[in-house]
């Protein structure tokens, strides 16, 4: 419930009839860093990729999702890349050579994806393959469009200006929410940066 007290109203009435000019005048006593309106941004951009590197290390690292979308149609798909569970321990074997890729096709974008390949872990290159059990057809878009992504992104390691690459805000190993900076760029947190900076220098 809004205050209705006399004062509070007003202060409001006051800030509204402010110019811009007066507001960069005013005393600051409390010595409260002023804000430019003009300047601060207004919405915030989800985060995305800046290399191709970044985006192979975050999809092949054993639980990733995120979206790829075309800067010029504005089309989107949103997939999961993720290795499968050791049956003993319950969590995500990250010694498996294989991930399945599977694409969000539902509203729940938790829980509802189709299975449709496979993607293959070697020290001598990653490897794409459509699945045999796959749940989507091969010439669905969201599918022709991974195959793509994967020819162009991962395995020619290029990331083109026609494509943004965005994850979710969350570790491509553990799942966990990023907050370091560097770990937002990347996709990958700092712990399991060393983890798997450990993993390839001791090689498969």
């Amino acid at each position: 419930m809004l205050s209705t007290n006399p004062k509070t109203v007003r202060i409001r009435g006051f800030f509204r009839n402010l110019s811009r000019d007066t507001v960069t005048t005013l005393p600051n006593p409390l010595k409260v860093p002023m804000i430019d309106i003009e300047d601060s941004p207004t919405t915030t951009e989800r985060p995305h990729f800046e290399s191709a590197a970044d985006v192979a290390a975050f999809v092949t690292s054993g639980k990733a999702v995120f979206t790829v979308e075309s800067v010029k149609t504005g089309k989107r798909f949103t997939y999961r890349v993720a290795k499968p569970f050791d049956k003993e321990t319950g969590k995500v074997d990250h010694d498996a050579t294989i991930a399945f890729a599977a694409a969000l096709t539902g509203p729940d974008n938790t829980r509802d994806y189709s299975y449709f390949g496979n993607v293959r872990l070697s020290p001598n290159g990653n490897r794409y393959d459509y699945g045999r059990k796959a749940k989507i057809g091969q010439d669905a878009a969201s599918v022709l469009a991974f195959a793509w992504f994967w020819q162009t992104v991962i395995a020619g390691q290029r990331l083109p200006d026609t494509l943004k690459v965005y994850h979710e805000g969350r570790c491509g190993r553990c799942g966990r929410a990023l907050t370091v900076p560097a770990s937002i760029r990347s996709g990958i947190g700092p712990e399991c940066a060393k983890r798997s900076t450990m993993i390839a220098d001791e090689g498969f």
